[in-house]
Parts: structure tokens; C-alpha cells; sequence
């Protein structure tokens, strides 16, 4: 009743929104991308915390292991909030991979450098997943879902993601639908350049570096057809080019949807994870 009338001052709101963490993709800055959006429309639930790292398309790697530290930086600041409300992730493309390699490598295991975390962890989406497990990918509204015959196109995947864990995946993403046969295996190999590669042009070029993989073109005839391939994989890096449409489209509905959802696992289901 004091409250009502006035006579004393309301007792501050506790804020118990679980922590967002989300990871862009390649060449934007952390608020753009189906990543921001959905932890926009969802901050009514989650305390959003973005990530901020290089997102440089060439050489890729050191990228995204910039950006797993400071997604280990983050947590650990934000570890009394996680451990108090739980936490959730999001990442689109090359942030796909930095939450796909933190899931995997980081808090997972036992002796993870985060896997205090493991209790605590909420959802994960993901979008053009590079890292995505062969058969585990959801339909959003942007596209068509990728084949159950497709997978990541990095080589190393996520093993046995759990049921909380989304990658929505399109049909045509090249990094996300890869097929699981020869031409994917040349797919795997362009990737591990791109990843790796030193410069864009010269004698070490990425291009360069394709074309001398041993066995990768077989004859004359195939070198069009992976030159395209190629141009192709470093165009969607970069959102360039009228081919790269199934890795940029994606729709952030389906996993605002979700995420507004609410959970009803328990903390202790995560143990055998």
C-alpha cells in the first residue's frame, strides 16, 4: 500500500535476463546481421552482449580464433550473470564457427577452458554454419532447408550436437550444404585455403594455392569449373556476387521464435551432453 500511494519508493527491479552472446559473420560489424537482429527482438528476455573481432574474410583463421578469446573474455566477465541466469549464443557464418569451435573445444569437455559453463547454457543458433553436423539443420523462412545428406564445409564438424543447438542451413549455401562426396572433399580443400591463405594475390595466392593442390583438378576441362568454384567461395565470404544468395538470406524469425520460447530442460540434463 506505501508503495501504491507514494509513500515509499519501489525496491529496484533485479535483472535475471539470461546473457546473449552473438558473433557476426565476415567484413560487418557486430550490429549487422540475422545475429543482431534476432538479439534485438529479443532483449526483452536476454541481455545482449555482442562480440567484437576482426571478421576479416582473408586469412580467416586467425579470425576466428580472435574471436573465440574474446568470446572466452566475455564469459568470464559476465560469469557471476551466467551462473545467476544462464546464458545463450548466436552466430552467423565465420561467428558460427567461433560458437560452433567454443561449444565444441571450450565447454564441452571436461578440461575446457570454459566448461564451467557447461550447467548454465541455454540455446545456440547459428546461421550458414561452416562447422554444421551432417543432417542437423533447421528451415527458416530465407530459403529452402539444406539436404539431410549435406554438412559443414570445413572438414572438422560439430559431433553429436544436442537438440538445442540450431544451425539453420540453405540449400545452395556453399558453406553450409556441402555435399558429402568427392566434390565436397574440393570444397574441404578450398575452405582449408581460404582459412589459411596469406595473400590474395602473387605467387602465394589463394587462387595460386588451389590451382597446385595435388588432384584437386584432374585435367584441363575442370579448371573453369573450380576456377568458378573457387571465385565462388571467396564472393559468399564477403557477400559479393549474384551466387552467394542461399548464405546471406537467412531469415532471423525462426530463431526469435525460439529463443522466445521457453526453455524447460533443467541445468543437470546438460551433464551427460
Amino acid at each position: 500500500t506505501k508503495y501504491v500511494c507514494g509513500f515509499l519508493p519501489r525496491p529496484p527491479k533485479v535483472d535475471k535476463r539470461p546473457v546473449f552472446f552473438t558473433c557476426c559473420g565476415t567484413g560487418v560489424p557486430w550490429w549487422i546481421g540475422p545475429d543482431a537482429d534476432t538479439a534485438r527482438a529479443v532483449e526483452d528476455r536476454y541481455l545482449w552482449q555482442p562480440i567484437g573481432y576482426p571478421a576479416q574474410a582473408v586469412p580467416m583463421g586467425p579470425s576466428i580464433q580472435a574471436g573465440r578469446d574474446e568470446l572466452y573474455v566475455q564469459m568470464n566477465k559476465w560469469r557471476d550473470r551466467i551462473t545467476l541466469s544462464g546464458f545463450s549464443l548466436a552466430g552467423y557464418s565465420q561467428g558460427a564457427i567461433i560458437v560452433s569451435e567454443t561449444w565444441e573445444y571450450d565447454i564441452k569437455p571436461e578440461s575446457g577452458r570454459l566448461h564451467w559453463a557447461l550447467p548454465f547454457i541455454k540455446k545456440a543458433v547459428c546461421w550458414g554454419n561452416p562447422m554444421r553436423e551432417k543432417g542437423k539443420a533447421f528451415a527458416d523462412a530465407g530459403g529452402p532447408l539444406a539436404p539431410a545428406d549435406s554438412q559443414g564445409v570445413t572438414g572438422v564438424l560439430m559431433k553429436d550436437t544436442p537438440s538445442w543447438f540450431r544451425s539453420y542451413a540453405h540449400a545452395g549455401d556453399l558453406y553450409t550444404a556441402c555435399p558429402d562426396d568427392e566434390s565436397g572433399e574440393d570444397r574441404t580443400a578450398i575452405w582449408q585455403i581460404i582459412r589459411d591463405g596469406n595473400m590474395i594475390s602473387g605467387p602465394d595466392s589463394l587462387l595460386r594455392q588451389f590451382m597446385e593442390l595435388g588432384g584437386l583438378v584432374k585435367d584441363g576441362s575442370q579448371v573453369a569449373e573450380a576456377t568458378g568454384m573457387f571465385k565462388a567461395m571467396v564472393d559468399a565470404i564477403g557477400f559479393f556476387g549474384a551466387q552467394t544468395g542461399p548464405h546471406i538470406n537467412y531469415s532471423p524469425q525462426a530463431a526469435i521464435d525460439y529463443l522466445d520460447r521457453k526453455s524447460t530442460r533443467l541445468n543437470s540434463s546438460h551433464a551427460n551432453v
